[in-house]
């Protein structure tokens, strides 16, 4: 047998050792790159943006599927201060599919700078687009255990004055100025103690029924007595 026959035999027979190991490293690049997360999809969102939910989702973006764990992305995705809860799913072809329960804004915090919104355990989640039909909160960013009692006492204080609450104004630990939609001037109260408001709302239609004018300011902070604050009265037109 010559040679050159030889030879080529021999190329045929490494051909066919080495050719499936190439087939096997192919395929396994492309499934590898298949298997690569490529898109975030998130749902849920209504009063907040979801880019911040896809910025955070976004890192996984490259990542085998096997490796990105929907545990820590949705983890991740709760550390939001809007979000309440996330439902997260890697799926084999490369999609982050994220499902958001967001928080429900009840208030509004105006202590400084832009005003951010509240959920109803004093969380602060995000700014506050302007303007807001929101219930105020004024002085509580040191104490956002009191701003989180306040917030639970609305319904009860809303209920015992008959208005609805517009703004709150911390004055001290156990004080707060109040400001109803029906009244144009402040009520001091103790939010921890709202009936207190009850006496003074029939203080305040006492007075009014006397055809006394609005007075500038009523204080309800201590049971069993309501201090009301006159307005001054007006200069007598000369005759």
């Amino acid at each position: 047998m010559s040679g050159p026959v030889r030879s080529r035999r021999g190329w045929w027979r490494l051909a066919k050792r080495v050719l499936p190991a190439f087939v096997l490293l192919g395929l396994t690049a492309t499934l590898a790159a298949a298997l690569q997360v490529r898109e975030v999809r998130v749902t849920g969102t209504h009063r907040f943006p979801a880019r911040e939910v896809e910025a955070v989702l976004q890192r996984a973006l490259g990542t085998p599927t096997v490796a990105a764990r929907a545990s820590d992305l949705r983890a991740s995705v709760r550390g939001l201060p809007w979000v309440e809860d996330a439902t997260v799913r890697v799926s084999l072809d490369g999609v982050v599919s994220c499902a958001v329960v967001e928080r429900t804004p009840v208030a509004v915090a105006v202590d400084h700078g832009p005003p951010r919104l509240l959920d109803r355990d004093g969380r602060l989640l995000a700014p506050a687009e302007t303007p807001t039909s929101l219930l105020e909160l004024d002085g509580f960013a040191a104490y956002p255990e009191e701003r989180a009692a306040v917030l639970a006492s609305v319904q009860a204080l809303q209920r015992c004055w008959d208005g609805r609450l517009e703004r709150v104004e911390r004055l001290g630990p156990h004080d707060v100025s109040l400001r109803f939609a029906d009244t144009p001037f402040p009520v001091l109260a103790d939010p921890g103690d709202p009936q207190l408001l009850t006496d003074a709302r029939k203080v305040l239609t006492a007075w009014m029924r006397a055809h006394n004018p609005a007075p500038l300011r009523m204080d309800a902070r201590i049971a069993g007595r309501v201090a009301v604050l006159p307005a001054p009265a007006l200069p007598e037109e000369a005759p």
